[in-house]
C-alpha cells in the first residue's frame, strides 16, 4: 500500500471567492425601504455569502421582504459599494451569521 503525498494547498484569495450577494437598498416586511448593511465602529458592511441558503437565513432574519440573488467575487462586491456615492466607505463581511465571517474594510 503506498502513501499519499502531502500537498500544500494555498488559501484562497479572498477577492477571488465566488459569492452570493444582493442589491443594498430593500423592501422590509412591513414595507418600508431600508438599507441591508452591517455596522460595526461606525463603518458599514455589506453582507456576502458563500451559499444562497446562508443568504436567504440572513435576509430571512433581517426581515427583508424580496431580493435577488446576484453572483460574483468579491471584487465585483467591492466594485459595486464604490460606484454608489454614500456607499464608498463599506466594507463586505462574508458570512455575517457565521462562527468566523471575514471582514474586509473598506480600505482593502
Amino acid at each position: 500500500m503506498g502513501l499519499f503525498r502531502k500537498t500544500e494547498r494555498r488559501n484562497p484569495d479572498p477577492a477571488e471567492t465566488h459569492v452570493y450577494y444582493s442589491t443594498p437598498f430593500g423592501d422590509t416586511d412591513d414595507g418600508n425601504q431600508k438599507l441591508f448593511f452591517l455596522q460595526r465602529e461606525g463603518v458599514l458592511f455589506m453582507p456576502v455569502f458563500l451559499s444562497v441558503d446562508s443568504m436567504k437565513e440572513f435576509y430571512r432574519q433581517s426581515n427583508r421582504a424580496a431580493y435577488a440573488v446576484l453572483q460574483g467575487d468579491v471584487t465585483s462586491v467591492s466594485d459595486l459599494i464604490r460606484s454608489i456615492d454614500v456607499l464608498k466607505g463599506a466594507g463586505i463581511v462574508i458570512e455575517p451569521l457565521s462562527a468566523n465571517p471575514i471582514e474586509i474594510p473598506p480600505t482593502a
